[in-house]
């Protein structure tokens, strides 16, 4: 947003104010000034008189004329114009200077064999209009050698502010006038705010109901429309106050009618629309959704062809503009325009920025729509813009005439009061800082809010109609914190236990999980497990669509089929909030692939959405080799998927292999190779290899595996304490060896065994200090029904070397308690 410092200074006194303080208050106040630009500074163009007008000697179109322009010598300057006398006051570029609307540099040269020592300048050389005819002719009163941007008042500052997308209250010079007199404490000036006189009121053309008539037929999609009917209206060029108003920010002069709408706009941030009455069909607007296969052509000259999602205005017979985005060329104002119907609306937001994106536009209106203008304010405006239009006539004579009185249609809850509650300890409590009571109602008042004492300890808070960021107590913080000034905020956190509520439990618990300092610590130690072990870090949308539900094979009846939808999506067709986070990794892994990248192993930290709670996951997936490693790379399979889970599960005192198994197939998984574990009957985990099925639809010539962890069930089970433990001091002994073991037993059943061993034989417990199952093998010499698990044993002693008789009498005990009591064979 560029903000002129000439024009700002209308609406408050900046001019006692440093550039550089206001650029810093104004940063620190989060309205980010990313520029300075300094208009007409270093420009060599004077003001010239000229003292003689000669004719060219060798061409009949050029004349050489005398020119004074201070110097100690008059310039002699070639000249194709001719509507220039002696005399006359004019722009004259010096040898050396640069106009702003011409690309190169002005030298003395000579031409047709006569020197030029200058450049004699119209308005489109200075960049005042987008063109003209002849030479600018000032004002005979200004000083001869006067640099001519000083001399119009076109020397000006330009503020380049970066707006966020919430700030739309700011897209206007009264917006920064608002914030500068808040932060320096200091009022608007009370001419420049006070609205005029409403012309419509006395209006002498007569009443408005016989020139035009309104019907909103979208309350919805335009919850306030105004309009206002001007007759006897004179097009033409604008005065110069306009034209230099809308230059500096960069915007080129049209005609007066257009760019009073414009100078509205970057005024107050109203987007108006000035239609032709005339070349209305019946001089009637309707505001409607447009139907199948309507098109119109923009004042860009480009047809679009309108969908029935978008936002139209309409006469009788065909839309004339696109809601918020653009007008049409048939109803645009030209000089042949004599009564012109003037729009001034609030249109949703969200269809505004639908239609922009289908039709791939972007416009300084569509912009603040889209954003959300003052609905408050929408009658004030158009009274602003009518008085306008009124200083921007040719003459007094020419002044138009306004149609008495007004049509406006608005919805009930166009403006209803908005109002918040707020603590009045509650920005000391999250800032950390020590805010009087009186210093914070003076900062929010100074905004334009109101305050009402709700009670003793809270203030009921009036949000005026043009801030619609402000939506809850936290955004009420945040403009004390701005006034106070981020930089007095203390950096010290602040004491005790910190969290945040996050998600809620299934619904048998009625309370709010709080996340504490160290479950984010927990949190984050995952993330670095795995990419330590190689997996890249996917950061996915939260949005999915009905066809990833589809091809993941879920049932009709499956809870994650019941996404909250979205009634805004970015993007169309993925209108769910996901609910699970395996159909983001796999759209990944088909980009990927589309890349010819076939090595993946990909994770993801996210939220799961369900009707009535929010989960906490994380997921992975794992296709193709692992890492190139010096001795060999190998294909990924499902025990690298357990692996990882187990590693997850490290901080906990409870192992995977201590998990209960679940019955849930999960569909989109391979029906014999999937797995998943329940903690207190509450699923944690589950994992496997995708569905042959899905493989085979998407052309998948690899395994893939995927797992999906739920966070909630994780983060509530009891942890490891950390405990000192000496480094050993004596020798372990090893012992490897092979069981068979019947097929379908999980391998938890048998681990279980070993600690019941452990805690029943107190000898054999202090002794057994590890147990790896470190092979999986079913096929030759096996027996049918049985499969082989290979094991490693560490035993080691805290008081002794274990003798080898000790360490053979432990292995015998357990390999025969593992046959007792599981089955488990010895090969």
């Amino acid at each position: 947003m560029k903000i002129s410092l000439n024009w700002l200074n209308d609406w408050i006194d900046v001019s006692d104010l440093a550039v550089s303080e206001l650029e810093r208050a104004l940063t620190m106040a989060g309205l980010e000034v990313e520029a300075v630009e300094h208009l007409g500074q270093s420009l060599d163009i004077v003001v010239g008189r000229i003292e003689r007008i000669e004719e060219h000697p060798k061409a009949d179109r050029l004349v050489v004329c005398t020119v004074d322009t201070g110097l100690a010598s008059p310039l002699q300057i070639v000249c194709g114009a001719k509507n220039m006398k002696a005399g006359d006051r004019v722009p004259v570029a010096l040898a050396g200077s640069q106009p702003p609307a011409i690309d190169f540099a002005i030298v003395e040269r000579k031409v047709m064999s006569v020197l030029s020592q200058g450049m004699l300048c119209s308005e489109q050389e200075l960049g005042l209009a987008k063109e003209s005819e002849g030479l600018l002719i000032l004002a005979e009163d200004l000083t001869i050698g006067q640099p001519v941007f000083e001399a119009l008042g076109l020397r000006d500052t330009l503020l380049h502010i970066g707006l966020t997308p919430n700030r739309a209250d700011c897209l206007s010079h009264l917006g920064i006038a608002r914030e500068v007199s808040a932060i320096f404490k200091r009022p608007l000036r009370a001419a420049r705010s006070a609205l005029p006189t409403a012309l419509w009121a006395q209006g002498r053309a007569g009443r408005i109901e016989e020139a035009a008539t309104l019907r909103v037929e979208d309350r919805d999609g335009c919850p306030s429309y105004a309009l206002a009917v001007l007759e006897e209206v004179t097009v033409g060029p604008s005065p110069m106050w306009l034209r230099q108003r809308l230059t500096s920010l960069g915007m080129r002069s049209i005609n007066n009618l257009v760019d009073v709408t414009n100078f509205v706009m970057m005024d107050v941030g109203q987007p108006l629309h000035a239609f032709d009455l005339d070349k209305l069909s019946g001089q009637t607007i309707v505001v409607r959704r447009a139907r199948a296969g309507e098109k119109i052509i923009g004042i860009d000259h480009r047809e679009y062809t309108l969908s029935v999602d978008d936002l139209v205005i309409a006469d009788q017979e065909r839309p004339v503009a696109i809601a918020g985005v653009m007008g049409g060329v048939g109803t645009e104002v030209s000089e042949q325009t004599r009564r012109i119907l003037v729009e001034c609306a609030y249109f949703d937001p969200k269809s505004v920025r639908r239609s922009a994106r289908r039709h791939t536009m972007h416009t300084e209106s569509s912009h603040r729509f889209e954003r959300g203008v003052d609905p408050g304010a929408i009658l004030e405006n158009l009274q602003r813009a009518i008085a306008w239009f009124e200083q921007a006539s040719p003459g007094k004579a020419a002044a138009p005439a306004v149609r008495q009185g007004v049509i406006h249609v608005e919805a009930d809850a166009a403006r209803l009061p908005h109002q918040i509650s707020l603590e009045k300890d509650h920005a000391n409590r999250l800032l950390g800082t020590r805010i009087g009571q009186e210093q914070a109602a003076g900062f929010l008042t100074s905004l334009g809010l109101t305050l009402d004492e709700a009670s003793e300890t809270a203030w009921r808070v009036g949000v005026p109609s043009w801030r619609g960021d402000l939506e809850r107590d936290v955004d009420l913080v945040e403009e004390i914190a701005r006034l106070y000034g981020y930089d007095h905020v203390p950096s010290a956190l602040p004491s005790g236990q910190l969290g945040y509520v996050h998600s809620r439990r299934p619904e048998s618990e009625e309370r709010a999980t709080i996340i504490s300092r160290s479950d984010r610590d927990l949190l984050r130690w995952m993330r670095s497990c795995l990419l330590d072990h190689g997996l890249y870090e996917a950061v996915n949308y939260s949005f999915m669509s009905e066809q990833q539900l589809d091809e993941l094979l879920l049932a009709d009846n499956d809870c994650r089929r019941l996404a909250p939808r979205i009634s805004n999506p970015l993007v169309k067709g993925h209108s769910l909030m996901r609910t699970t986070l395996v159909a983001s990794l796999l759209e990944n892994l088909r980009t990927n692939r589309a890349q010819r990248i076939d090595e993946i192993a990909l994770f993801e930290s996210g939220r799961r959405y369900f009707q009535a709670r929010e989960s906490r996951t994380i997921a992975f997936l794992l296709s193709g080799r692992t890492a190139p490693h010096w001795s060999k790379s190998r294909a990924w399979d499902f025990f690298d998927a357990k692996g990882l889970i187990e590693a997850l599960a490290t901080p906990f005192e409870t192992s995977v292999a201590s998990w209960a198994p679940g019955a849930v197939l999960e569909s989109y998984l391979h029906p014999g190779v999937q797995a998943c574990w329940t903690v207190d009957g509450r699923l944690v985990a589950s994992a496997g290899q995708i569905h042959p099925e899905i493989a085979q639809r998407e052309g998948f010539d690899a395994p893939v595996f995927v797992a999906e962890i739920d966070l909630e069930v994780l983060l509530g089970l009891t942890r490891h304490q950390p405990k000192l433990k000496a480094l050993p001091r004596h020798p372990a002994s090893a012992r490897d060896f092979a069981l068979l073991y019947d097929r379908d037993a999980p391998y938890s059943q048998l681990r279980k065994a070993i600690d019941t061993l452990a805690r029943q034989e107190e000898a054999f417990g202090q002794i057994l200090e590890s147990v790896e199952l470190f092979d999986l093998y079913q096929g030759e010499q096996i027996p049918a029904g049985k499969r082989s698990l290979a094991l490693s044993i560490i035993y080691r002693a805290a008081d002794r070397t274990l003798t080898e008789g000790e360490v053979e009498r432990a292995n015998s005990l357990l390999i025969a308690w593992l046959a007792e009591t599981v089955g488990a064979q010895l090969r």
